[in-house]
């Protein structure tokens, strides 16, 4: 996984750097809401490599999808 891969995939969505003492970071362009966080979504992954910052973005991502599906739909009278 090169960074130019891992930014086509999830740069819509996180900004993602190298981090000042070795390894990865990502940080979401849009916080989560207090909603998110109790569902377990983050605001930041790391990784000691590329593949593994990879590994945790995707897994933040299938956590994202399932978060959502439990989230009651409050409909207008």
């Amino acid at each position: 996984m090169t960074l130019a891969e891992l930014r086509k995939l999830y740069g819509r969505t996180w900004r993602i750097a190298e981090s000042v003492g070795g390894g990865w970071y990502a940080v979401r362009r849009a916080a989560i809401s207090a909603q998110g966080r109790e569902h377990g979504l983050s605001d930041a992954r790391c990784g000691a490599s590329l593949v593994e910052l990879a590994h945790n973005l995707e897994a933040e991502t299938r956590l994202e999808s399932q978060a959502w599906r439990h989230v009651r739909v409050r409909h207008a009278p």
